[in-house]
Parts: C-alpha cells; sequence; structure tokens
C-alpha cells in the first residue's frame, strides 16, 4: 500500500473514499484494535478521530500518527538536510545511531 504502484493504482483516491463513507456512516461505529494502529490507517478504519462508540484494544496492540521505525527515518532525514545545508554528509554511523 506503499510505493510508486499503490499511487498509480489510485490508493489516494480509494482511501478518500472510504474515509468518506465512514465519517458520513450515521450507525454506531466500534473499533477493534488487535495489532498496530498508524497513521492515515487508524483515521480510515475508524479511529479515535471519529469518535467509535466503543473501541477495543488487544494488550499488545498500539495506536499513535507513525510507527517508530517510520519516526527514526523522518528524523534521520531531518538531520541528513540539516548536515547538507551545512556542507557536510551524515556518515552511516551517526545514520545507524540515529535509528
Amino acid at each position: 500500500m506503499v510505493g510508486k504502484d499503490a499511487e498509480a493504482g489510485g490508493i489516494a483516491k480509494n482511501g478518500a473514499k472510504m474515509v468518506t463513507a465512514v465519517s458520513c456512516a450515521s450507525v454506531p461505529k466500534i473499533t477493534v484494535v488487535i495489532g498496530g494502529s498508524y497513521g492515515a490507517g487508524n483515521y480510515g478504519m475508524c479511529g479515535r478521530a471519529y469518535g467509535p462508540r466503543f473501541m477495543y484494544m488487544w494488550p499488545n496492540s498500539r495506536i499513535s500518527i507513525m510507527g517508530g521505525e517510520q519516526a527514526a527515518g523522518v528524523l534521520a532525514q531531518i538531520q541528513n538536510d540539516k548536515k547538507i545545508r551545512e556542507g557536510k554528509q551524515l556518515t552511516k554511523e551517526e545514520e545507524k545511531m540515529l535509528k
């Protein structure tokens, strides 16, 4: 669901249709999270933003804006961009330490 093929296939358009359907539904909403619920998938599948009537989460489930691995990648990219502006390059050791 990530990448050029998904984008070319219209994943954003189809996801927007699902978000519209969930937000406009007038029935009681129930959400069950058994694993990870991150980002747009969290919203699209009736996450907390939609105010479900009941939300059950397995004890080992996780919910957040993005997963830890993705957050580490974003922070590494920010540090790399900062180094480039300073005329330097982020070393592999520094990048590994950030992730």
